[in-house]
């Protein structure tokens, strides 16, 4: 413990236990109740043994501390907590112990409630509950408005001080005019006040993220963030809340080094990222694992932002207690708990209008058919002479004015079929409160968005419903139940996205969306978007209840040790109703002047698929922790088992030809045999794990983790199900060597860490083991058909876990006071017995023509993780910045690929995912250039020149090349800046990616015999026999594949989140009963900038055809009462 002459160190011992068991937020109201809560029959129940000799006596504090809820406070300048001293007591009263440690000594102690106050006797210290008269008041609070109990106000340069109460209230008597305030708490930037005649300070402390008494979820546990020794990291749940982001897994975009969340759709209820942790490092499902309160669960994204505590992600061995499930990295997400006090209730509704971030901008109607017919006459071969083009002079120019509506209209599409807008709203109401004995946190939240087409009642509807209770049943036993329900409603168009935004974006701009007189017109192939109302919807509602029980029981008769035991059952139940309609449009009958209805060939008759389905998990968990201190050496130990076991079925009905399309039930329709179908299935999994953790610590200094999980899964064969996965992680705390502290005053912190581990991966298809079958065609035995029957699948009996060795070098430091923080990890992992199939072929005779996956497969990944973190006070104004980059690549080591004629078409070597391309050179600008180089026949002039790789003077598939970047980026970097001044405050967001290409084929399109429409950025500059030094190629160019000149760099930098904020005068909510008053102002997706994909959202990987992100703007408002 270091020395600090300016003020009070007591929060240090206060907070020491509790931080060892939860988040500092669920303390503050933990140590507030010792001011409302009477403990007098508490200090005579309360035993403690003890057994001593030649030890300080700040490690008997401790140990008291650890036996029991007393926690001492004391000024560390008076008291000498060095002091050698023997004891031995058994089951003795925490008063006749002080009095044997303290009798001839000057320190006297006083017991109030559950704080012990230790002072001199020759100390001016006045006992703050002795305080009658009372010349300064105030309240202390966070930077959401929350009360902070326990937080330690001293006079600057005195011992005079006390501690807020757990509405976070203090009183203070006798301090001098011209004085100095000081407000300290764990986790929390301190602040100095001058005092200048005023009776009242209010004060508001801002979080100090860089605070080395953080307390971090791990695997089944938290620790200090000081003593950590794996490559964690974690955002809490404030931060994710100014994100006005529908979507969880979403807000985590850029905030979490060493994570990639890839938002591909902004579509609502479909706009999950895809989510890498340190790259990809397998040829299968690299997704992450995610734990939800200690429990496997995938529902992440629909979580209620305002329940969420704090999100953690273990990158390296760390994640070896999760064991074959965490190859993949591991995201831990925990949930708020109730807080000892008086009830409080926390309500928040915000609204917010959405648009695309980007939809493309396309040709006009004039435009295109300029473009038209320059593709036309290139298919006709570049007649000189008797060309008739596709689209006359006079049909551009009725285009291009806009006289003739019906026959020559010029339709933006996008405009016809998008809103400029959309809604979405969120209400939120939370209570929570209690006594020691028993706490409480209910939560309710309702999410509603609409969707952009104007014609479709698109919605996205979400409920959140949490119920979470701790019980105290005595001193040693606490029991526990966390309840959450989810109910999610989406209603969608019958059509899927993909194929309705190639219908707005790539129609035909001279086809008629709307006639003058309302009616709709066919659009592109007879599926205008304008008729998805008409063509049906397709709903699902999905209600998952997840809960869970816990006991922990802290064993009376060992010190220590303690017995935490849970039960959980989740219950996911999805019902999905998908009715396809027959539909009409109109078209305008150029002879008879009359709209013809016509009924369109898509469907001609209603069809209705309704589909069932349903998931469960049942898990029992037990683990046995033992903490103990001797001395300078502090020990935790936990052992634990847990069995899970999970099922899934689902029930398919169909029917068409119905009764009235009017009813949408399944009896409704046809029960002719071909008329109907009918399918389900099931499936089963189950899992068996032992795992277990060592810590040690030496004086904070010296740390050690070793780690293991004996995992056994039935996705494997009997022989193969069970694997063994340990883990070690070494740290060194240099700052706290003498050398360092004598002679290197400005570094506060220096940490050096290592870790290595094995972890495996079970995320492969199950079963594979065993032989399946399908059925075929009948076959005819005499005189009766029979059913066939086929094996469909060559079985691998030996087929076991994915495995992933991990290791991690790490350094973390402040300096000045923790004005900077660093922390720099480089990393790499070997990936092996990845399951992929050998390419051999197999003779047809045998049923089946692929091969079983084997543990054949290795990959290498490497990177590096950078955190930089500033912060300063400067009197009312206070402003943090902290910026973070990662980098991560992939290289396959081995897989059995097809033998390649060209070396530089192997996927050996190069990362997961690279794909071929012909190599690009420009453009044949001159007929001379076209002839003297190879090229495919078909090949002219403003066509995109391709390399000849191989120098065989031919331009075919050999040409191909695997380009070494993929759509992955394998660098991510986000930066936050946070200010405040009085009661304004005022965040900004920034996200983005580098050495990440996306090849967009949908861009290459311009002119084609399709009919289908360009972008803008396509056609513009482009090649031309009056502009024949185009930098585009021409219209319908012709190219013998993808080439690299539509690969682009999807480099980019995101202005994410910006959220302006103005607390209320707390006066002001006092005069209605409210506690605090927050209105905010926040965007999302605010402001971006391209490197190269101007015409598109960067972020979308493949095809610029999907439904775009969203730009949101939205207004709140927090109360607290």
């Amino acid at each position: 413990m270091k020395k600090n002459p300016e003020r009070w160190v007591w929060y240090q011992h206060a907070l020491k236990k509790s931080l060892r068991m939860m988040k500092w937020s669920l303390f503050f109201f933990c140590l507030g109740i010792v001011q409302v809560f009477a403990t007098n029959s508490y200090s005579q129940q309360t035993r403690v043994s003890l057994t001593f000799e030649k030890s300080k006596l700040e490690t008997v504090l401790n140990e008291i501390e650890n036996q029991t809820d007393y926690y001492f406070l004391y000024n560390q300048d008076q008291i000498d907590v060095n002091r050698i001293v023997n004891i031995e007591v058994r089951d003795q009263k925490v008063d006749e112990i002080l009095k044997q440690l303290f009798q001839s000594t000057d320190i006297e102690y006083s017991i109030h409630n559950r704080q012990i106050v230790l002072t001199s006797k020759n100390s001016d210290f006045e006992d703050v509950n002795s305080q009658q008269s009372l010349d300064i008041t105030g309240k202390v609070t966070d930077s959401s408005g929350n009360d902070l109990p326990g937080v330690a106000v001293v006079v600057k340069g005195t011992s005079t001080g006390t501690i807020t109460d757990f509405n976070g209230i203090f009183s203070i008597s006798k301090v001098p005019s011209g004085s100095t305030l000081v407000f300290t708490f764990v986790g929390m930037r301190k602040v100095e006040v001058s005092v200048d005649n005023q009776s009242r300070i209010d004060v508001t402390m801002v979080e100090d993220a860089i605070g080395l008494e953080e307390v971090v979820a791990v695997g089944y546990g938290t620790q200090k963030k000081e003593t950590l020794t794996g490559s964690i990291v974690n955002v809490d749940g404030e931060e994710l809340k100014k994100s006005p982001n529908s979507n969880v897994s979403a807000s985590l975009q850029g905030r979490l080094p060493g994570l990639v969340a890839s938002q591909r759709s902004g579509e609502p209820g479909r706009d999950d990222p895809d989510i890498l942790i340190r790259g990809s490092g397998t040829f299968g499902d690299n997704s992450p694992l995610v734990i939800i309160d200690g429990v496997p669960r995938d529902q992440m994204s629909r979580l209620n932002p305002d329940d969420i505590e704090s999100v953690t992600v273990l990158k390296d061995a760390s994640a070896a207690i999760y064991g074959a499930r965490a190859a993949n990295g591991v995201i831990l997400i925990t949930t708020k708990s109730g807080k000892i006090g008086k009830p409080t209730f926390n309500f928040s509704y915000n609204s917010a209008f959405s648009h695309p971030t980007k939809v493309p901008d396309v040709l006009d109607a004039a435009t295109f058919a300029e473009v038209y017919n320059e593709g036309y006459w290139y298919r006709q071969g570049r007649p000189e002479t008797g060309f008739t083009p596709f689209y006359s002079e006079a049909a551009i120019q009725k285009y291009r004015d806009g006289s003739d509506p019906i026959l020559y209209p010029n339709t933006n599409w996008s405009d016809e079929v998008l809103k400029p807008h959309s809604l979405q709203q969120r209400v939120s109401l939370q209570a929570n409160g209690g006594t020691e004995s028993v706490r409480y946190l209910l939560s309710f939240a309702a999410m509603d968005q609409d969707g952009h087409y104007r014609n479709n009642p698109t919605k996205y509807t979400q409920y959140n419903m949490r119920v979470k209770v701790d019980v105290e049943l005595n001193e040693n036993l606490t029991v526990g139940a966390n309840i959450n329900a989810n109910i999610n409603k989406k209603n969608y168009a019958s059509v899927d996205t993909e194929t309705n935004f190639y219908n707005i974006i790539r129609a035909n701009p001279t086809l008629v969306a709307r006639y003058p007189n309302g009616l709709i017109g066919p659009g592109r192939l007879g599926e205008n978007p304008l008729l998805l109302d008409q063509r049906g919807f397709d709903k699902y509602e999905d209600t998952p209840l997840f809960s869970t029980f816990t006991a922990t029981y802290k064993v009376p008769f060992v010190k220590g040790l303690k017995i935490d035991a849970s039960y959980n059952y989740d219950l996911r139940n999805q019902f999905e109703k998908k009715f396809n309609l027959p539909y009409s449009y109109y078209e305008y009958n150029v002879n008879t002047g009359e709209y013809d209805k016509v009924q369109a060939t898509k469907t001609s008759t209603a069809e209705l698929t309704d589909t069932y389905s349903k998931w469960t998990t049942k898990m029992f968990n037990y683990r046995i922790t033992y903490e103990k201190t001797i001395d300078d050496h502090q020990f935790a130990v936990m052992v634990g088992q847990e069995q899970q076991e999970n099922s899934y079925s689902y029930a398919m009905a169909y029917r068409k030809n119905f009764v009235s399309s009017a009813i949408d039930q399944i009896n409704v329709g046809s029960s002719a045999s071909e008329d109907k179908d009918n399918g389900g299935s099931a499936s089963a999994s189950a899992y068996n794990n032992y795992f277990g953790r060592l810590n040690y610590n030496y004086k904070s200094k010296y740390l050690a983790e070793f780690l293991f999980r004996y995992d056994g899964s039935q996705i494997f064969p009997e022989g193969e199900r069970y694997g063994f996965f340990p883990g070690v992680s070494l740290g060194w705390r240099v700052s706290e060597e003498n050398f360092m502290k004598e002679n290197v005053s400005f570094i506060n912190n220096l940490k050096l860490r290592f870790s290595h581990g094995q972890i495996g991966n079970d995320r492969v298809g199950q079963y594979q083991y065993l032989q399946s079958y399908s059925f075929g065609n009948n076959y005819v035995f005499g005189t009766s058909d029979a059913a066939a029957i086929y094996a469909n699948t060559m079985p691998n009996p030996n087929i076991t876990w994915e495995v992933s060795k991990k290791t991690d070098f790490g350094i973390e430091a402040s300096f000045w006071q923790n004005l900077l923080g660093v922390e720099f990890t480089l990393w790499k992992e070997n990936r092996s017995n990845i399951l992929a199939a050998r390419n051999l072929s197999i003779p047809n005779i045998l049923g089946f023509s692929d091969l079983p996956d084997e543990n054949i497969g290795k990959v290498d990944n490497h990177g590096y993780e950078l955190i930089v973190r500033h912060r300063k006070t400067l009197g009312d104004f206070n402003y943090r910045v902290e910026g973070n980059v990662s980098f991560a690549r992939s290289k396959i080591v081995y897989m059995d690929e097809t033998p390649q004629s060209e070396e530089y078409q192997n996927k050996t070597g190069l990362p997961i995912g690279a794909e071929l391309y012909y190599k690009a050179d420009g453009i044949f600008n001159t007929q001379a250039e076209l002839d003297a180089y190879p090229h495919v026949t078909g090949t002219q002039l403003g066509d995109i020149k391709v390399l000849d790789l191989n120098d065989d003077g031919v331009i075919d598939s050999n040409d191909q090349y695997r380009f070494d970047k993929t759509a992955t980026p394998e660098i991510v970097f986000g930066l936050t800046i946070g200010m405040d001044y009085k009661n304004f405050d005022l965040t900004m967001f920034f996200q983005g990616q580098t050495n990440a290409y996306n090849y967009d084929g949908t861009f290459s399109g311009l002119g084609g015999s399709a009919f289908d429409n360009a972008y803008v950025e396509r056609a513009q500059d482009r090649w031309t026999v009056d502009n024949p030094n185009g930098s585009m190629p021409r219209a319908d160019a012709y190219s013998p594949g993808s080439t690299t000149f539509f690969l682009y760099d999807a480099t980019f930098v995101r202005l994410k989140n910006l959220e302006l904020g103005y607390t209320l005068p707390a006066s002001l909510g006092a005069k209605i009963g409210l506690d605090d008053i927050r209105i905010y102002a926040n965007g999302l997706n605010l402001l971006t900038w391209a490197k190269d994909i101007k015409w598109s959202d960067p972020e979308l990987n493949g095809s610029s055809l999907y439904y775009p992100q969203l730009r949101v703007i939205n207004l709140g408002v927090n109360v607290k009462f």
